[in-house]
């Protein structure tokens, strides 16, 4: 295998995945990519970020993806727009990795880049149920009386995405080389542990 250059986050929500592959990346120095690769989409398909925004995340049509996928890019113009996203941010996030050494949250990453790459990392951040409601009520704003359904809402969205998109299962730990537990190991333990396993796999 290659030398490791590329981690990929995914991560259930509220479990400070994101946090993890910031601080990976300032501890590295490289590059840190999560929203940015929606924006990026945005201007590659001439739209607002916001409206992509509200298009992102939802279930992609995998008949029309693959359809699509047969084809260039251009010939994918009528496809809904949820998955002409998806395809331009699969395209942002491969030229990204040729670019060099960074750190990718979320956005089927794992997938996209597993199966033409031997330099990335994959790996998977959850944590506890009460640990998430904590932090979705802490730095998210989540209502109490709510924070459980909504933590159940925003696992379903993810996994619908992906699941679709990828053909694969959503959290599941054969798809990726290392998961972790943030509630029980910490924020810096984590990025620490992933930064010791790329530097020797």
């Amino acid at each position: 295998m290659e030398k490791i250059r590329i981690i990929t986050i995914g991560r259930e929500y509220a479990s400070g995945g994101r946090t993890v592959g910031k601080l990976i990346s300032e501890k590295l120095g490289i590059p840190f990519y999560n929203k940015e690769i929606l924006h990026m989409a945005a201007e590659k398909l001439n739209m607002s970020a916001d409206d992509v925004k509200n298009a992102d995340e939802t279930a992609a049509n995998s008949l029309l993806y693959s359809i699509s996928l047969m084809n260039n890019l251009s010939s994918a113009s009528s496809l809904p727009i949820n998955d002409r996203i998806f395809i331009e941010e699969r395209e942002v996030i491969k030229s990204l990795a040729e670019q060099g050494p960074c750190v990718i949250v979320g956005r089927c990453a794992d997938s996209i880049l597993k199966e033409i790459r031997d330099d990335v990392l994959n790996v998977f951040i959850y944590a506890d149920s009460d640990a998430r409601a904590k932090r979705a009520i802490d730095e998210y704003g989540e209502s109490p009386d709510s924070v459980y359904a909504s933590l159940r809402k925003h696992d379903k969205k993810r996994s619908t995405y992906y699941n679709l998109n990828t053909g694969q299962k959503w959290g599941a730990k054969d798809n990726y080389d290392l998961c972790l537990n943030s509630s029980k190991l910490g924020i810096e333990m984590c990025a620490d542990l992933i930064i010791h396993t790329a530097a020797n796999m």
